[in-house]
């Protein structure tokens, strides 16, 4: 878990934003289903609102804060991450997705 918080870090979100946990908890869920699709308003949003105490609606719109904020303050890791020159904001599940890839491709 520490990679996934230094890397969300790297990107210029810190601990400020509730989205930050919430981020890592779903980077970690899709680095453990690797290889199934990753239902992210079906599972995860709901699964991240209960453990957190809070909405599947919250959880939805602190992650995107998060994805702003990494997208405005460190675009260019976030190419890197990406593995290519992003042309637009990613979505949500793009943006954990991107993250559980790198950080999987890291480990070998």
């Amino acid at each position: 878990m520490k990679e996934v918080y230094r890397l969300i870090r790297k990107l210029g979100a810190t601990s400020k934003y509730k989205g930050y946990y919430f981020v890592a908890e779903a980077v970690r869920i899709s680095m453990e289903k690797q290889g199934r699709p990753m239902r992210i308003t079906k599972e995860i949003y709901p699964y991240l609102a209960k453990k957190f105490k809070s909405t599947p609606m919250n959880v939805e719109h602190d992650i995107r804060t998060v994805v702003n904020v990494c997208w405005v303050a460190n675009k260019k890791s976030l190419d890197h991450i990406a593995g290519y020159s992003l042309n637009y904001k990613p979505t949500n599940s793009e943006f954990v997705d991107m993250l559980a890839y790198y950080l999987l491709q890291d480990e070998k």
